[in-house]
């Protein structure tokens, strides 16, 4: 069951469009909206979208707008940004492998909870925001540090653990972020930092 308390009703209304299209039939679900999706802990305001196909680019903004009005932000060969109706919307062709069953939850296809969690560990190595390491911090209830290591190095061929330790400490960039509106009102951002640090102690 979707946790649809984390979107705005027309964001989800938009996905749904999406995903049943059969032009977009290859894509899925990744990211915050994603894990958020999944496990209700935090509001997420945009829809990326990864496949390992092609975008065409030209055939995609047609039928989106016939979705709402659409706006290109950015248009390249394997990348297409676009807003629709105000809301983000991101299709990338991504090479890297599925590392576990992707998911079919009320008709959204989306990733799940393990490729979602070598991804973030891949943002967050290329200076993660302060939503990636709140989903880390949620995810680390699901999946040891050690875990989510193991799947990015598996996602990963060409990646850097050295660069994932050291990243994971790294707090300075997300630290003046304003916090994402959270669903459970206990988190603290002081207790996420900590929980990470105290992950990464173990493992080194």
């Amino acid at each position: 069951m979707l946790q649809t308390q984390t979107v705005v009703p027309h964001l989800l209304e938009l996905l749904k469009k999406i995903m049943n299209e059969e032009l977009f039939q290859h894509y899925f679900l990744v990211g915050g909206t994603a894990l958020s999706l999944q496990i209700g802990h935090r509001n997420s305001i945009d829809i990326d979208l990864f496949g390992n196909c092609d975008i065409k680019q030209d055939l995609f903004v047609d039928k989106l707008k016939s979705f709402g009005d659409v706006i290109v932000t950015q248009n390249t060969k394997s990348i297409l940004i676009t807003e629709i109706n105000g809301i983000k919307v991101d299709f990338v062709n991504y090479k890297y492998p599925l590392i576990s069953d992707s998911l079919q939850i009320d008709n959204i296809r989306m990733l799940s909870a393990i490729d979602i969690a070598a991804m973030k560990l891949n943002a967050i190595a290329g200076r993660g925001s302060k939503k990636d390491f709140i989903d880390l911090f949620y995810l680390l209830e699901k999946f040891s540090l050690k875990q989510m290591i193991d799947f990015y190095n598996k996602k990963y061929s060409d990646g850097s653990e050295f660069m994932i330790l050291k990243s994971l400490s790294y707090f300075e960039d997300a630290n003046d972020q304003i916090n994402p509106k959270m669903l459970n009102k206990s988190f603290n951002w002081e207790t996420c930092k900590q929980k990470i640090i105290g992950e990464l102690i173990k493992i080194q």
